[in-house]
């Protein structure tokens, strides 16, 4: 009787705690517990980038120029520690009667060092295009390789959703001809994304 008593009161303090704590968990907010990566995702994001370019003429890169960025990023996730994916980053700028626009189309894979926190480096390889674009209808533009850089943090505000803020290093390279000499542009951009995953 003694020992049916004692585990009365003991279930009676466990709901009583538990609904306590219950109470002090700010409405809105849920809980995520580490390691939720899962399923397919997707990420868009604005930012700022500074682009400039060298024309391999022993000068270097010249002056840089701050305008905003578009990123788009979807894939799946192969575990805790990686997600691959596509990402389409681009760079614009005003000009008279058109937009310049400086635009990777990249595979990019990102590693996150601990299972438990949303950190992770991101690397990635694909096609640069760098063009002016008219309202008319004209354009002109450089296609060559790109490759990217970057790291970010991926700050959970849902089990599906998480508030994303990065810093990216995007690098162009194009080939020349016997009327243009090669080039390369460089693209240093942060934003702040939002990503979506079906996993959780």
């Amino acid at each position: 009787m003694r020992c049916l008593r004692r585990l009365a009161v003991s279930l009676v303090g466990t709901m009583v705690l538990a609904s306590t704590t219950r109470a002090q968990t700010p409405r809105g907010l849920v809980e995520v517990s580490g390691g939720g990566r899962a399923g397919f995702w997707t990420a868009f994001g604005l930012g700022a980038g500074a682009e400039s370019f060298d024309l391999r003429d022993g000068v270097g890169y010249g002056s840089t120029l701050t305008e905003p960025t578009v990123s788009l990023r979807l894939g799946g996730t192969l575990g805790q520690h990686w997600r691959l994916g596509g990402e389409v980053l681009v760079w614009f700028h005003s000009v008279p009667g058109g937009t310049e626009s400086l635009s990777s189309f990249l595979l990019v894979g990102q590693w996150y060092p601990m299972s438990a926190a949303g950190f992770y480096l991101k690397g990635g390889a694909g096609l640069g295009r760098n063009g002016v674009d008219f309202d008319n209808g004209f354009g002109s533009a450089d296609v060559g390789f790109a490759v990217l850089g970057g790291a970010g943090w991926e700050i959970p505000v849902s089990r599906r959703f998480a508030l994303v803020p990065a810093v990216d290093l995007a690098q162009h390279f194009y080939n020349g001809d016997r009327f243009n000499p090669s080039y390369r542009e460089r693209l240093l951009q942060v934003g702040v994304g939002v990503l979506f995953q079906t996993g959780r």
